[in-house]
């Protein structure tokens, strides 16, 4: 352990072993595995932490960790951390079944249903704003958990009390814009006001419905933004 590395708890997501990841630089079993992972990691290019790649990691200038500064040069970390562990598993999840078990319908109507979840964390992510945290205290964190959960079910049964009103010259359906709505709401939350009138402002902010839509996934590498700029 190095004098100046603190010693905080935070959450890593690991992604596949095989990308450009931190796990991506060991040689980890193509098969199932239970590893227990030690490296420090640190921004230095010497020749102490360029001679020994199995006990540090050099994180490029670009890659974001609020924890490395002037004052904290080695940053010691250990995959599993606390009760995480890293493990890989084999599940046989997914089977071949007759088709008199699960149709083509039944198949789709079970994509349906899954997909009002994927929905709810799109939005719990980006319009309520749970893709970053904005502090490093764990108690504080969850406070920030409860708080967005509140706040989006709270949008969540507003909106679905505001009816959108489609008239029948319209060419399209149209539907509550969720995004406007939870602004609305954050801005009645904090200030108060006529719940009638918001519910108004509300109904009168919406979006169309455009069926049968198919466009390229465009995916864009997404870089975390930096801690200072998120307390600030």
């Amino acid at each position: 352990m190095k004098a100046d590395t603190p010693m905080r708890r935070f959450v890593i997501r690991m992604k596949d072993i095989s990308s450009n990841g931190i796990l991506g630089a060991y040689d980890l079993p193509d098969g199932e595995f239970d590893e227990r992972i030690e490296t420090t990691l640190t921004r230095r290019h010497t020749k102490e932490t360029l001679s020994d790649p199995n006990k540090y990691t050099i994180l490029t200038p670009v890659t974001d960790f609020d924890y490395l500064d002037t004052n904290c040069r080695y940053y010691d970390i250990m995959f599993p951390l606390y009760a995480f562990r890293l493990v890989k598993i084999s599940l046989s999840v997914l089977r071949p079944t007759p088709e008199e078990d699960f149709s083509l319908q039944d198949l789709k109507v079970l994509y349906r249903l899954r997909w009002a979840e994927e929905t709810s964390f799109r939005e719990l992510k980006y319009t309520i704003g749970l893709i970053n945290w904005h502090s490093r205290k764990p108690s504080a964190i969850h406070q920030e958990l409860v708080a967005r959960m509140i706040l989006y079910n709270f949008c969540e049964m507003v909106t679905t009390h505001a009816v959108p009103e489609n008239k029948s010259e319209n060419k399209l359906i149209y539907k509550i814009n969720f995004a406007t709505a939870v602004n609305i709401c954050r801005a009645y939350l904090r200030n108060g006001g006529d719940e009638t009138e918001i519910m108004q402002l509300i109904q009168r902010n919406l979006t169309p419905v455009r069926l049968n839509r198919k466009y390229p996934m465009n995916l864009r590498p997404k870089r975390n933004r930096d801690f200072v700029y998120r307390a600030a």
